[in-house]
């Protein structure tokens, strides 16, 4: 008889259980994701004491309770307690193993998952980042989910609203959805950066101070959104977890306190509606101070949960006192007001279902989840329409007031009509003629500047090779070992090689033409060949320079000065970027009726992606190495080639070397403007 009473409360105890109980949700092959809420029992721990190993206790298991399914996804409001979830799930003989578990919202504090067999994941926006098994913005665990029934165990606290939204997923469906949901979020913030850029640079050009609180006001909204999707978390502020809890609501508390101001500024703070925008500056004070009071909580003890709750609740009554003036805006004639209305009113009602949705007095799904998300984005599509509309009313209206102006001067712009006529003819005729004077200056000025830089181009390589023999003189003169014979030949070859330009450029007076006036002249390629390469040998010992001519090419029409400096700098070029002791190999072609002279080396040669660049002025691939110049060396050969009328072609591969083949008529053609 004295075991007869704890037996009875045992047995009811586990009736009631049973009753309670909910039936374990069955995954099968055919199953891609399901929302198990039919198989979910939860219980609320005020005291946030209870642990998981207390859970078999007769007394806590029957306070476990099932979740009403036609409530839509679990949520219970704002709430310092904790909740315990049991979701049992069994799966399929066909069915595969791995499943995922997701809670798509963020604003969880603290997130503790028991699973059969496996280690706790502790979760959660006040957690780790690196806790959570998987990379995503919402909350993810791994089910490995078995034929028998099986009873997984969520442990849900937060200072926010505790919406707990469950989801099982097939991997590979998961990822698909994530992709298509990544997507529309890269829409909407695309959309949103570029209403912010364009409104910033109205608030720039025109100096409107409405285009900027529009976007601070955009800017916030946005970063608002990124925090509660959770992609803020993920790719902004992932390591910083004590900002996570209350970046949601700093950033909306700031695009609120923001909106008011700008909406004060659309409308213009009418006479009829000052009291109501007096209202607006004070509520957007409040909503800057809330800001304020959970940025300093990070550092302070602050309550968030009741400021959270007061932002949530001055929302609706100040979003009504817009609504209002904007009524009156365009009752009173306002034009402009009709979109703002529209735009402001369809955010209201996104703010007014997310707030309902947050106290738990609406379901929460698709629609309640993403309300204000929504209607942000018409919200600010709309108020763009309003922006843009504004601006054209207040066009409209300079415009008739300048007909106006113009009206009221037309007798007088009449009279004055044929004076200024006659002037402006003199004008320009006189215009013309300093342009075309203007033209020819700058014409004249080019040429000399293109000289300059050619005679400054042929110039510095002899004078690099004069300097760098001097250095060698001093460095053998230290050791013992100087060579002065050799050394001495270089640098006469170099001062040859000046002294002759310097008799060429000067005597042919090219400063007083411009380059495209060339001599042409009959060539005999083959002993002007033989001459040039043996002036280049000493200047290049390091180099074992090469002529090859299967059959005497005969003559060929140009102007030999100019020719001898496109080869010399593709000679220079081969060398610089050859390693010492490689071969030149400088060869005659022909095709047709041209002539080709080809300069070959087994260099570094060069990338596809510079072989047009490379005959740019000033162009050069790598600034800053070991081979000085200026970059203006393959231009000058690609301007003297085309004012012969000739091609340039070029065939290079990293690692392999180089080949550039200049192409000459063989005929004398007129030269080609350049």
């Amino acid at each position: 008889m004295k075991n007869l009473i704890p037996n009875l409360i045992f047995l009811g105890l586990a009736l009631f259980g049973s009753i309670n109980s909910s039936a374990a949700a069955t995954l099968d092959l055919g199953t891609t994701q399901i929302k198990p809420m039919d198989s979910v029992q939860f219980m609320e721990d005020p005291s946030g004491q209870i642990q998981y190993s207390d859970l078999d206790r007769a007394d806590i298991a029957s306070r476990f309770q099932p979740w009403l399914v036609e409530r839509g996804d679990m949520n219970f409001g704002y709430s310092n307690s904790a909740y315990w979830l049991k979701i049992k799930l069994k799966r399929a003989a066909q069915a595969p193993a791995r499943w995922l578990l997701e809670i798509p919202f963020l604003l969880l504090d603290e997130i503790d998952f028991y699973a059969p067999g496996q280690a706790v994941l502790h979760l959660g926006t006040t957690r780790p980042a690196s806790n959570a098994p998987y990379f995503h913005r919402f909350h993810l665990m791994p089910l490995d989910l078995s034929t028998e029934e099986q009873t997984f165990v969520l442990r849900v606290r937060t200072s926010h609203s505790t919406t707990i939204p469950l989801q099982v997923w097939q991997p590979d469906a998961f990822g698909n959805q994530s992709q298509k949901q990544f997507i529309l979020q890269a829409l909407y913030f695309g959309g949103l950066i570029a209403l912010l850029i364009y409104n910033l640079f109205l608030a720039v050009s025109l100096r409107d101070a409405r285009f900027l609180f529009y976007s601070l006001f955009v800017s916030h909204i946005g970063m608002g959104m990124l925090a509660g999707n959770g992609l803020g978390h993920l790719f902004v502020w992932r390591e910083w977890n004590a900002f996570e809890p209350i970046a949601q609501s700093f950033f909306l508390s700031l695009a609120t306190g923001f909106g008011l101001l700008f909406s004060n500024r659309f409308l213009q703070m009418r006479r009829e509606t000052s009291k109501m925008a007096r209202f607006n500056e004070w509520a957007a004070a409040v909503f800057f101070g809330i800001a304020a009071w959970l940025l300093a909580s990070l550092w302070l003890d602050l309550d968030r949960q009741s400021v959270v709750v007061i932002f949530s609740l001055v929302c609706i009554p100040a979003g009504l006192t817009v609504l209002t003036m904007a009524w009156r805006a365009w009752r009173h004639g306002y034009k402009a007001a009709r979109f703002f209305l529209l735009a402001w009113g369809v955010l209201w009602i996104g703010a007014f279902v997310a707030v309902l949705r947050g106290f738990g007095w609406l379901p929460t799904n698709g629609y309640t989840s993403y309300s204000l998300q929504i209607s942000s984005a018409a919200e600010m599509l709309l108020l763009a329409l309003s922006l843009a509309d504004l601006i054209h009313t207040e066009r409209q209206e300079r415009e008739n007031a300048q007909a106006m102006a113009l009206s009221s001067h037309q007798r007088m712009l009449e009279s004055l009509r044929l004076s200024e006529e006659r002037l402006e003819i003199a004008v320009q005729q006189r215009t013309r003629e300093l342009e075309q004077s203007l033209n020819n200056e700058k014409q004249t000025l080019t040429q000399y500047v293109r000289f300059g830089a050619l005679i400054s181009h042929e110039f510095r390589n002899p004078l690099g090779i004069v300097e760098s023999q001097i250095s060698l003189m001093r460095k053998e003169a230290d050791l013992g070992t100087l060579n002065v014979t050799k050394r001495l030949d270089v640098i006469a070859s170099a001062t040859q090689r000046l002294l002759s330009m310097f008799e060429k450029w000067l005597r042919s007076d090219r400063l007083n033409k411009s380059l495209q006036d060339f001599r042409l002249q009959p060539i005999p390629l083959a002993a002007w060949l033989r001459e040039l390469i043996d002036s280049q040998m000493s200047y290049h010992a390091n180099h074992q320079l090469t002529l090859h001519m299967a059959t005497d090419p005969g003559e060929i029409w140009g102007d030999d000065n100019l020719l001898e400096i496109a080869l010399i700098n593709l000679i220079d070029n081969a060398c610089n970027y050859s390693k010492q002791g490689s071969q030149i190999h400088i060869d005659v072609r022909s095709q047709a009726s041209m002539i080709g002279i080809a300069v070959t080396d087994h260099g570094c040669g060069i990338a596809a992606e510079h072989q047009t660049s490379i005959f740019e002025d000033y162009f050069r691939i790598a600034p800053e190495g070991r081979v000085r110049g200026m970059g203006l060396g393959l231009a000058f050969v690609r301007r003297i080639v085309d004012m012969h009328q000739g091609q340039l072609d070029l065939v290079s591969n990293i690692g392999v070397g180089s080949c550039f083949c200049i192409w000459l008529p063989s005929q004398p053609k007129t030269a080609a403007q350049t």
